[in-house]
């Protein structure tokens, strides 16, 4: 079957479903909300049908859940969808590659956190970590088997830290960036221990920055990350605490379904995007400094 983009962003964008009051058109109300489930599905398969279909389920679950939770003066629909597609994939690849790459095997944040820590106090000890009689050791004292043992040793080996990270293809990116352009490196950015370790990056970055540099930084990281934070508690009551994050802002960019721009943010501070985005570029190189310092 064929899908057309522009037929069904169309279908979307003028379908009357959120001028209908739930409660009074409860009929045609959920008329028009089994037509939006329908268009959305559509819209995806129109992009990529090949790399959506496995997951019409996902999909069909998604749309519903953002139907209910929509505000209509939050923005255009289909942004607020796309955000919130955008992250469920994210869990779904992850959750294959980890099928694909471990066997199937499932490892808790705990459980990989122990490792790193029974890892640590075998080095800083001079003992080999890559030998039979340490496996034979951590297994022991976490009462999983020797070939867990190795898959947690080759998760943790393979993933990345501070900042960069592997994608489903094999390519290597950088946090920022995919905070820059909006499109995350999904399969591995939903790992809670990951983002935190680039959180703190981005905060201790941010510590050092002088006061009055300081508010406009705040908006433009709360801008650009709220949308990976909005669908993950965990993550989200790590960053509320965080120095630079901007509770206002926050709100607003889950209301858009999309990043509030440098030029927006340069208009309300009364200085032009061009020195936002001067801004924006040099505290990504300060974050480069402070990560290689680690």
């Amino acid at each position: 079957m064929s899908y057309d983009k522009d037929e069904y962003e169309k279908l979307i964008s003028t379908s009357p479903l959120f001028s209908l009051d739930k409660e009074k058109q409860r009929i045609a109300y959920k008329r028009e909300a089994l037509k939006m489930v329908e268009y959305l599905y559509c819209y995806l398969m129109a992009i990529n049908a090949v790399k959506y279909e496995a997951f019409s389920v996902e999909i069909v679950d998604t749309a519903k859940r953002c139907i209910e939770n929509y505000n209509p003066e939050a923005g255009h629909f289909i942004n607020y969808f796309s955000a919130a597609w955008k992250q469920t994939y994210g869990h779904l690849v992850g959750k294959e590659l980890v099928k694909d790459t471990f066997g199937g095997m499932h490892f808790t944040e705990e459980e990989a956190r122990n490792f790193r820590k029974y890892m640590r106090l075998a080095q800083t000890k001079g003992f080999n970590t890559v030998s039979s009689e340490f496996d034979e050791r951590v297994a022991d004292a976490m009462g999983i088997t020797i070939a867990e043992v190795n898959s947690l040793r080759s998760m943790i080996n393979c993933k990345p830290t501070s900042g960069r990270y592997i994608n489903d293809e094999g390519e290597e990116y950088s946090f920022i960036d995919q905070l820059d352009s909006g499109v995350y490196a999904d399969s591995d950015i939903l790992h809670f221990e990951t983002a935190k370790e680039f959180l703190d990056l981005i905060e201790i970055t941010f510590d050092q920055l002088q006061e009055r540099q300081k508010p406009m930084l705040a908006m433009l990281i709360t801008s650009k990350i709220a949308l990976l934070t909005n669908e993950d508690d965990k993550l989200l009551n790590f960053i509320r605490k965080k120095t630079f994050f901007d509770g206002e802002v926050f709100e607003e960019s889950l209301k858009r379904g999309e990043q509030i721009q440098a030029k927006e943010i340069a208009k309300r501070f009364g200085v032009v995007e061009a020195s936002a985005s001067r801004t924006w570029k040099s505290f990504k190189e300060k974050i480069e400094t402070t990560r290689k310092n680690e």
